[in-house]
């Protein structure tokens, strides 16, 4: 009986996918094209966290300087005029100290101030409620001070700040619509 050769063996190719499959060269290129877009979406949602964050702490302390300065002026309590209330255009008026102590981009054109207080130019107050006016971007709001427990000897003013923030890193509407902050300061004023 003749005597064959044997066969010469080939590999299979089952063998060479196991075999790339087990190679790991393009392993770290699959990591980060995975990686990459979750990371950078959230780097962009801390940077407008942070951002809101700020827009929130800076929207209280302008309602709260405002709110002083309508008492107050600028000067001292002893002072014998109250300062105007508004327009927001004017300078020394206490809506122009707040959009200018808000101090955020738009903060002219997102911004509406309410200022309560012997300031506001007009009728006199009924019944020892400060009379309100409103400027800014949406003069329809309306909020009201409330009276004062010891009324008469001391009337309630408040300013009410409204801001609506836009995100600064652009995201679709869906995902992050904006946000509108309204803070409020009532304080005690001596009639």
């Amino acid at each position: 009986m003749p005597i064959t050769p044997p066969r010469p063996i080939r590999p299979q190719r089952s063998l060479r996918i196991r075999g790339f499959a087990l190679r790991n060269e393009a392993q770290s290129l699959v990591e980060v094209a995975i990686f990459l877009p979750i990371f950078t979406l959230l780097v962009c949602y801390a940077v407008d966290f942070g951002y809101f964050f700020l827009a929130s702490t800076t929207m209280i302390s302008a309602a709260r300087e405002a709110s002083q300065y309508a008492i107050q002026g600028p000067q001292s309590a002893s002072q014998a005029a109250v300062p105007a209330a508004g327009p927001d255009t004017t300078l020394g008026t206490v809506a122009n100290l707040v959009e200018g102590a808000i101090g955020l981009p738009r903060a002219a054109t997102a911004t509406t101030v309410q200022v309560c207080s012997n300031g506001v130019t007009g009728s006199p107050a009924a019944g020892n409620i400060a009379k309100c006016q409103t400027w800014g971007a949406n003069t329809s709001l309306v909020f009201t001070a409330d009276l004062d427990p010891e009324s008469p000897t001391f009337q309630l003013n408040r300013v009410d700040v409204v801001y609506t923030v836009s995100a600064p890193v652009p995201m679709p509407a869906a995902i992050l619509p904006s946000l509108t902050f309204h803070r409020f300061v009532e304080l005690r004023a001596m009639q």
